[in-house]
């Protein structure tokens, strides 16, 4: 799957943000709810991915 990052400017310089969109079924499948949506991010710079993993599964 292939996304574009949405951009949102810093109105003090400090700090640009990025986001992107995930579809509904993958959220469901990771087993997040608007109650519980903490998750983990790993970055590796080898391979230059970002993980995203339930923070139920650790």
């Amino acid at each position: 799957m292939k996304r574009k990052l949405s951009y949102r400017k810093s109105k003090k310089g400090i700090a640009e943000q990025y986001g992107i969109s995930i579809n509904k079924e993958m959220i469901t499948n990771l087993g997040i709810t608007k109650d519980n949506r903490e998750v983990i991010i790993f970055f590796d710079s080898n391979s230059k991915s970002i993980i995203i993993k339930s923070s139920k599964e650790s």
